[in-house]
């Protein structure tokens, strides 16, 4: 009664149509059906479609999970969420990411031990004052699976969109840092778009250097070549 009491009050509207929906939700369930994304009973690991496979040859971890491709309304929404912090879109992500999540956890026989949200350097978490990334996984992936702070961000890097796949590599070289003995483990990182996936195999190797038996990379998006 409290939650329809309040709705009425201040709706909320559809981010893709401006339909009246919950409060908790960013999206209508008609455009949430209607969008376009990655079909993962055919492709539970992404790394297995040929496409994917071509435009990404030089992944060094095992398993690959994401929601769509990084174009709109995708685009839009993390960009907006990112530098402006706008919440309503976070809360379309979510509904996405929690429904891809899903169809992915029911199609696995075994389960990875925990997930790292992949950290921002001290000085850019001060600067930007939130981890977007966290702040829209978090609740998805806690219904799913422990989540853990083990990886450090220890360089101050630039920003990878402005740089080429060379050196986005080197960018991201000794960046990050494991604080835990992984010996046996299977790993997940998660990261919003995944453009080269420079940032997530200087993860993996950092985290395969501490002992994980399987790194699996998580994105919200993928930048199609």
């Amino acid at each position: 009664m409290q939650h329809s009491f309040f709705n009425w009050l201040f709706p909320s509207y559809c981010v893709q149509c401006q339909g009246v929906i919950s409060a908790q939700e960013g999206l209508c369930d008609y455009c949430l059906t209607d969008l376009s994304v990655f079909d993962l009973n055919k492709h539970s690991n992404l790394l297995h479609r040929p496409d994917i496979v071509e435009m990404f040859p030089h992944c060094e971890f095992d398993k690959l999970f994401a929601c769509a491709f990084y174009q709109p309304p995708f685009e839009h929404w993390l960009k907006r969420l990112k530098f402006n912090n706008q919440i309503h879109y976070k809360k379309a992500l979510q509904q996405v990411i929690k429904r891809q999540l899903t169809v992915f956890f029911e199609n696995l026989t075994t389960r990875p031990d925990i997930a790292i949200i992949l950290p921002l350097h001290r000085g850019r978490f001060l600067t930007r004052g939130f981890n977007q990334v966290s702040q829209v996984w978090q609740p998805c992936l806690a219904k799913h699976i422990c989540i853990s702070n083990a990886l450090i961000r220890n360089k101050a890097t630039q920003a990878q969109s402005q740089l080429s796949r060379a050196k986005r590599v080197k960018n991201v070289k000794n960046a990050f840092v494991c604080t835990q003995d992984m010996s046996g483990k299977t790993v997940v990182i998660v990261d919003d778009v995944m453009t080269t996936g420079a940032t997530l195999n200087a993860a993996t190797r950092v985290l395969k250097q501490a002992g994980a038996k399987q790194v699996w990379a998580f994105a919200t998006c993928l930048t199609p070549l």
